[in-house]
Formats: C-alpha cells, sequence, structure tokens
C-alpha cells in the first residue's frame, strides 16, 4: 500500500483494497492538510502501482454489468479528499481518468480501477465506464431511459440562487430532475471560491439522485483577467492568438465550475447597427468562420504549454464544452433592434444573402482543426429569417425551424441544440416570451414544434408539465416507439455533452485549481499580449507613435476614467487613471483630473437599464464626477490622452397605448443628433407584423402574428430623430484641443463595439487608436509609449456618414462607403497602421479578399 502522497494539492492517504460489495472504504484517505487554506499538502512521495494497459481495454457491451473486484484484487487508484471543498478524488493510474465523489459509496473498483457507482447498485454500467467512448456510454444510457425521465433533462435554466447551503428551491428543481442551467455568477479572483462551493453543493445533490446524473453549469461569455472578448480578439486577425485565447478562457471557466459556454457568439454582424455587435465577432464571414475554428478548437480540447498542433490532446480535465450561437441570420437584424423584443423579432434578407450567414456556423464551428472537431452545441436565435414567400422556411423564430435546424443535421452535426432563453411560455415576471411566429399557439403547441425542429434542450425555462403534453401529441401523430426514440436521441446528445467534460467521472472543482490559475502571472501576460495586438491605430499624424516613444518625460494630460459599475459588472463604480499608473508616471509627468464626492444614483434591479435607481442607496460615481484641468494648465502639456467610447444608439420605439401604433426611432453612430431623412432613408419596412391578426392574451403573448397576408406595419423611421447621449464627450474633445494650442498634440483612444462615423472627431485628433470591447490599460500604455509595435486591424468598416450606414443592405457585410481622414487614409475592413504606415501583410490580403456569400459545406435544408 502507499504512503501518504500529493497531487492537485490534496492530501492523499493509501487506496484500500475494494470490499466485496465493491466500496472502497475510504476513510482513511483523509488527512490533515499542511499547505495553503485551500487545501494544498505536502510533495508526492509515492505512486500507485503500475497498470498493465490491458485494464484499460474497454470491455465488450455483452459484458455489462460487470461485478465489482473482490477484496483479493489490488488497487491501481491512490485517492484524496480536499480539506475545504470535501470531495475526494481517486488517481487512476496514468491513461485513465480522475474519478470524484462527494459520497465515498459512490464509488466502485473494477480491474483494479477506481469507477463512480452513479447509479448505486455495486456494479459497473456501460455507461459508467470511463474506458468506453462517450459516445457510446451516453447512448447506452440514453437507451434505457424513459420519456417521463428524459423530459426534465430537456431544460437548460438555472437558479434564482447561487449560495450555500442550497436554498429549497434550488433542491427542489434537482429532484424534479432539472440537469442543465446557466449561472451568472462570472467568477473571479474576488469569488470563485463562492462559486465552486456552490456548484459542488448542486453536484453533491444530483450525485444523490437515483441515476447519479450531474449538472451542467454554463455561463455567458464574460471578461476576465482583462483577456479580451470576441468582438476585441477580432483585430489581431491571428488565429494562434484566438485558439491561446479559448484555452485561457477555458481553464479559468472549468477551475470554477463552469463546462459549458454559452458562446462564441458567430453571428456574422453585416448590419453595422446591429445592438448585439458587441457579442460577436466581426462583420466578415471569413474572419467569423475562422474565429469560431480556432476559439472553440482552443475552448474545447485540453493542451499543452504551447496550444500547438502537437499539444492537442482532445476532450480532457480543461476542457469546456461551447455552445456557439445565434444560428442563424442574426446580424441581419431589421433594424439592428434587439430580438428579444417583438420590434426586433425579424432577420432579413434584401441582398439575398441567407448562405453567407451560414459559414461561420457550418465552415467554422462544426468543422474544428482540432481533436473535438465539432462545436459541442448550438444555440438558434430568436428572430424570423423573413421572407414573405417563406423563401428560408416557416416564417417562424429559429428554435422553432425545421429548414434552418435541418441544415444543421443534414450537414454531419449532431451535437446538442439549447435554443434560447424564454421561447415557449410568456412569464410577465421574466420579461415576457420570445415566441416569434408561434404567438398563437399554446406553450405545449410550441414545444411540440420545437421537437419536431429537433431541438434538445429549451433554454431558460423548467416547464416539464407542457412537454410532457407535448410528448403525448408526438406520440398520437407518430406512434410510442418513434416518439421515444426521438427523445432518447435527445438525452445521448446531452449526455456526450456531459461526458465530453468528464461531468460523468469528475463532477467536482477544486479551488485550489482556481486559487492557482487566478495568481498565475501566466493569464495577465496574454492578456497584455492580446490587447496589444487587439488594438487598430487608425491615426498616425507626423509619425508621434513611434519607436522612440513620445520623448523625454513629456507633460501629459491623462484623464481619469470610470471603471466597474452597470449591468452585470461585479465592481463598484471607480476611477481610474485611463492608463496604467506605474507605466503613465514613469513615461510621462501626468496631468490628471480632480474627483469630486459622487453624485450618481445607484441601479436598482438588475442593472440600470433594467430597473429605475434606487432611491435610497449611497450615491455613486458618475462620469460629471471628474472635472478636468483648467486651460491654462492644459496649456503647458504636450500631449493630451483622451479615452472615449464611441457613440452608438440603436433604433427603438415608442408604443401608443390606445392604438397599439409603433414610432420607429433611427439608430445613431454619430456624436450629434440624427434625423433620418437622407435620400438612401427606406420609407417603408422590409418586414412588420400583420396588422389584422388580434391582439393576444397572457399566454400567447405578442399582440402579432408574422406576416403572411393583410396590413404589414410599416417600421420605417424616416423623418425621424435620435440622440446620441454622447455630444458633451465630442464637446469635450474639442474644448481639450483647443486648450492644448499648437504645439499640444491629441491622442484619440475609442473604445469601440459597433462601427463608429469617425468624421465629426477625426479632425481634432492627431493620433487614433480604437480597440473593440476592453484591453487592459499596460497594452494601451505599451503601444502609446513605443514599447509594443500596433498591429491590430479594422474587423468592421467604418462609414462616412449615417447615410452611408442607411445605404448598405442589412444582411450583406463590407458594402459601405467608408470615411477617409485628413491623412489620406480610408478606414475600410482589414485597414491599420504601424510604425512604417498602413499595414499590408498577409493578414490583411487574406481577409480583404471579397466577402464569402457560400459556405463549403452543402445546404440541405429539410421541410
Amino acid at each position: 500500500m502507499s504512503k501518504d502522497i500529493s497531487r492537485r494539492n490534496f492530501v492523499v492517504g493509501s487506496a484500500v483494497a475494494a470490499a466485496a460489495a465493491g466500496l472502497a472504504a475510504c476513510a482513511s484517505s483523509t488527512t490533515t492538510s499542511t499547505g495553503s487554506d485551500a487545501g494544498s499538502a505536502a510533495d508526492a512521495t509515492e505512486t500507485t502501482a503500475a497498470a498493465s494497459s490491458d485494464v484499460f481495454t474497454a470491455p465488450d457491451a455483452s459484458a455489462y454489468p460487470i461485478d465489482a473486484d473482490g477484496d483479493d484484487v489490488e488497487p491501481l487508484w491512490t485517492s484524496s479528499t480536499s480539506r475545504k471543498d470535501k470531495f475526494t478524488l481517486y488517481t487512476n493510474p496514468e491513461g485513465g481518468r480522475d474519478v470524484s465523489v462527494m459520497d465515498t459509496a459512490k464509488m466502485i473498483q473494477v480491474d483494479g480501477l477506481a469507477f463512480r457507482d452513479m447509479n448505486g447498485d455495486g456494479k459497473l454500467e456501460l455507461w459508467e465506464d470511463w474506458r468506453q467512448p462517450n459516445a457510446d456510454r451516453a447512448k447506452a444510457l440514453a437507451e434505457t431511459l424513459s420519456a417521463e425521465e428524459i423530459i426534465p433533462l430537456m431544460w437548460h435554466n438555472g437558479f434564482t440562487s447561487t449560495v450555500t447551503p442550497l436554498v429549497d428551491d434550488s433542491i427542489a428543481l434537482i429532484e424534479q430532475g432539472q440537469r442543465s442551467g446557466v449561472s451568472r455568477v462570472m467568477a473571479s479572483g474576488d469569488n470563485y471560491a463562492d462559486a465552486i462551493s456552490w456548484m459542488n453543493a448542486i453536484q453533491e445533490e444530483c450525485e444523490k439522485s437515483e441515476l447519479g446524473i450531474p449538472f451542467l453549469n454554463s455561463t455567458d461569455p464574460y471578461s476576465v483577467l482583462d483577456i479580451p472578448q470576441p468582438v476585441g480578439l477580432a483585430a489581431a486577425m491571428d488565429e494562434d492568438l484566438w485558439r491561446r485565447a479559448g484555452n485561457f478562457f477555458a481553464r479559468i471557466w472549468r477551475s470554477t465550475g463552469v463546462r459549458c459556454d454559452l458562446g462564441p457568439q458567430i453571428d456574422v454582424g453585416s448590419n453595422p447597427y446591429w445592438c448585439r455587435y458587441s457579442g460577436s465577432v466581426s462583420e466578415d464571414p471569413a474572419l467569423n468562420r475562422d474565429f469560431a475554428r480556432a476559439f472553440v478548437g482552443g475552448l474545447q480540447s485540453t493542451w499543452g504549454d504551447n496550444v500547438a498542433a502537437t499539444d492537442d490532446q482532445g476532450w480532457g480535465k480543461e476542457s469546456v464544452a461551447a455552445m456557439v450561437k445565434h444560428y442563424v441570420g442574426a446580424g441581419a437584424e431589421e433594424g439592428g433592434r434587439n430580438d428579444h423584443n417583438d420590434a426586433g423579432k425579424y432577420d432579413v434578407f434584401p441582398g439575398d444573402n441567407f448562405n453567407a450567414h451560414l459559414i461561420p456556423f457550418l465552415d467554422g464551428a462544426c468543422n474544428l482543426d482540432t481533436k473535438t472537431e465539432a462545436t459541442a452545441a448550438i444555440m438558434p436565435n430568436y428572430a424570423i429569417a423573413y421572407d414573405y414567400d417563406q423563401k428560408y422556411g416557416e416564417n417562424v423564430g429559429g428554435g422553432f425551424s425545421v429548414y434552418r435546424n435541418s441544415i444543421l443535421r443534414n450537414a454531419g452535426w449532431d451535437g446538442m441544440i439549447t435554443t434560447d432563453w424564454q421561447i415557449t411560455y410568456m412569464n410577465p415576471n421574466m420579461g415576457g416570451g420570445r415566441m416569434w411566429g408561434v404567438e398563437n399557439l399554446t406553450p405545449a403547441e410550441r414545444e411540440l414544434k420545437g421537437i419536431k425542429a429537433d431541438d434538445d434542450q429549451f433554454g431558460g425555462e423548467f416547464l416539464p408539465e407542457y412537454l410532457t403534453e407535448a410528448y403525448n401529441s408526438y406520440v398520437e401523430e407518430y406512434g410510442e416507439e418513434k416518439a421515444l426514440e426521438r427523445l432518447q436521441n435527445s438525452a445521448r446528445r446531452i449526455f456526450k455533452v456531459m461526458l465530453d467534460v468528464e461531468l460523468f467521472d469528475d463532477p467536482f472543482d477544486d479551488r485550489a485549481i482556481a486559487e492557482e490559475i487566478f495568481q498565475d502571472s501566466a493569464f495577465t501576460d496574454f492578456a497584455v499580449e492580446a490587447g496589444e495586438k487587439c488594438i487598430v491605430m487608425l491615426k498616425n499624424k507626423d509619425n508621434i507613435i513611434s519607436a522612440d516613444g513620445l520623448g523625454d518625460k513629456p507633460k501629459a494630460y491623462i484623464p481619469q476614467v470610470l471603471k466597474g459599475g452597470g449591468m452585470f459588472s461585479t465592481e463598484e463604480a471607480r476611477f481610474e487613471l485611463g492608463l496604467d499608473e506605474d507605466i503613465a508616471n514613469e513615461y510621462f509627468d501626468v496631468v490628471t483630473d480632480t474627483i469630486g464626492e459622487p453624485t450618481g444614483q445607484a441601479a436598482g434591479g438588475f442593472g440600470p437599464n433594467a430597473a429605475p435607481a434606487d432611491e435610497n442607496a449611497d450615491p455613486v460615481y458618475q462620469q460629471s464626477d471628474a472635472q478636468r484641468p483648467s486651460d491654462e494648465e492644459l496649456a503647458k502639456c504636450d500631449y493630451a490622452i483622451l479615452f472615449v467610447t464611441a457613440p452608438f444608439v440603436d433604433s427603438s420605439l415608442v408604443q401608443d397605448g390606445d392604438t397599439n401604433k409603433c414610432t420607429y426611432f433611427p439608430p445613431n453612430m454619430q456624436f450629434r443628433p440624427y434625423t433620418a431623412t437622407g435620400e438612401n432613408v427606406a420609407t417603408e419596412s422590409l418586414a412588420g407584423s400583420d396588422l389584422d391578426t388580434p391582439q393576444g392574451d397572457s399566454v400567447t403573448g405578442s399582440p402579432y402574428d408574422m406576416v403572411n397576408h393583410g396590413t404589414k406595419e410599416n417600421r420605417s423611421w424616416y423623418g425621424n430623430t435620435t440622440e446620441s447621449g454622447s455630444e458633451d464627450v465630442l464637446d469635450n474633445v474639442i474644448a481639450v484641443k483647443e486648450a492644448l494650442g499648437e504645439n499640444g498634440k491629441l491622442i484619440l483612444v475609442v473604445s469601440q463595439n459597433n462601427a463608429m462615423c469617425y468624421h465629426e472627431i477625426e479632425p481634432y485628433a492627431d493620433v487614433i487608436l480604437t480597440h473593440y470591447d476592453s484591453v487592459s490599460s499596460k497594452a494601451l500604455a505599451n503601444i502609446l509609449t513605443g514599447q509594443t509595435e500596433p498591429s491590430g486591424l479594422l474587423p468592421n468598416q467604418q462609414p462616412m456618414d449615417m447615410d452611408a450606414v442607411e445605404a448598405q443592405l442589412q444582411d450583406v457585410p463590407r458594402d459601405m462607403e467608408c470615411y477617409t481622414d485628413s491623412e489620406g487614409n480610408t478606414y475600410d475592413f482589414a485597414f491599420g497602421l504601424n510604425w512604417s504606415g498602413v499595414i499590408d501583410d498577409d493578414r490583411v490580403a487574406t481577409y480583404s479578399a471579397d466577402a464569402l456569400t457560400e459556405p463549403e459545406t452543402e445546404v440541405i435544408p429539410g421541410e
């Protein structure tokens, strides 16, 4: 028997021979930790006995169930118990898989190896045997289940509480069979221990169930450790960087209890005023395809240190499943509005370019060049791919579309389809439903339609009673055998995702691993590197930005920037110097703002856009609480480095409560107010609701059906005006430029999500750097001071003005007239400057080619 050894910061005790009943006596395996508060232990002193390769050979399917070893079989595993996280880890010999349990009675030994006895029957089932291929395990379990057992699995919802001990509602959902959901904990270096404690408690509750099926915990994508999000990473146009970014995100998320990313969002953002562009990648099908292939490959595979092809281990201990979205056409949103709402329920294709929007999915996410082969899951979009003659199938939302989903299946992709949130039931406490095109069906009828569209899970809901009703209708139409087969196929796909991320075998998480990651400088170093590569230099008058830097300790006005606060933020609003403070003080004689007392109102509810301000809360900082230096002080500065958020207001509407008539307002991508009276403004919308359809009720949801007949609602915004809310930003830039005088240089750092109209602000800037999403202030400082040469390229076109925006076709990328600045440079797709001038490299040649319109994968829709 082995003495105490350590592995993964656990205390390891001796392996005890399995009892005749197949349960390991594990009490002696726990020892007192001598390491950190997270549960670290002493160095290893001994290893397990060597294992013959024969024990890793999967038995024939006919051999199951297999009895546990007798007490004459020596264990090949070691065990360890986490002092903080309480679960016991069984480490099998090299070539085997780790197994973790909270209840040690749920471990079984076969052939000297440790397995989870998930159903607690003392025997090893094929689906419990990690030596079998994951696909075979998933199929074996699915085929044993009844419709009643599968229906609770077909939801991807979540919990109202993420605290431990678990609240009664959370326990009740587990007992009812819910096994997938999104957590919006967004674990960081501050709260990862709580996130892990909660998820381990959920997994412990699952372990107690009859079959022991674990919980698939997902997360919305979010920025962590300053690593840019996809919309920011796009500007690097570097597949190696994207793959590494996927790997870094996976390691962070996996260590904090997340096994599935509800992303990346790879929609082709061909509509420049699409309000959800900030969550996607770019407007170019090929760029999005290559990003999806690299990032998803990086996310799903477990890698060695270099994240190179030779390091690709396939699914493993650091893998996170991807659920790419929103399939398909969401980037061609009519009016650019949000498809969560009735105002945004149509995608339109005036350029007949629907197939281009398939490219990132079919050729990218479904055809990886890594060992995991294809994205684990796909989320259909909310909106109707609209055509009056139903060219893109029935005019219904993505989760109900046989036409669209069958393209995936006919291309050979067999992953999990999880619908977007709340498409079957209108819950007024959750903001209503999004059941576009099926408003007048009942919830059960909508779910029946989803089953027929081959959905495997319904997102954001847990309504097994309606799905049971839908299943019974399916039985009546197709017979019980075919109906059960249909549900077992969904169960198989769901289990395959769980198995690929090792949930059946090792569902518990160790906060010591997360602690190590959040303290590892490799992650922050990568964030700086990625940020540098994602910064685009648009203007560099007189070669101000160069390897020579900005001079010997020049005086520079660097304002304070408001950080934190707002929707989804886990940090309080605060002011920080716009650049890394240590670097700024090293290279500049810094002049900055004076910060007054906070005067803003704290948001109530879920976020500032979702609830009124909380009148009783303490004041919070807002940007106006920073007062810039006097004109006299600015006149002494050699530089002013100003940080600007690009103006963007999406299209909105006002509805008359008596008539239900809506007045639509244009988007605005400039600083000054925009009135939509140009020659390219459409006077009639391409899509619109049928005004002849009677208003619905609280169950059916929307008052309007899709447009198939009758009088069409006109959603044009012609003649209406939208303020930007950013005029003061432009006014400040102009005022600072004037105060600098002739010798002072103005450097503009722009943070963008969508494209931006530069014509109002560019003339006042000597240098313009732009980035999408967020980059670390150290990365910005390194570019500004000549430590790193700029290399980023524009991932979307910057329009000449708002009329150029109006002229483009919403489904066609790269079709705008672009802005040309005072230096003669045109801000087109794949444009960027380095120290030598306009970048002209292989990336530019590759991505500046004509935009793709057809996927390489054959498009075969179904009906």
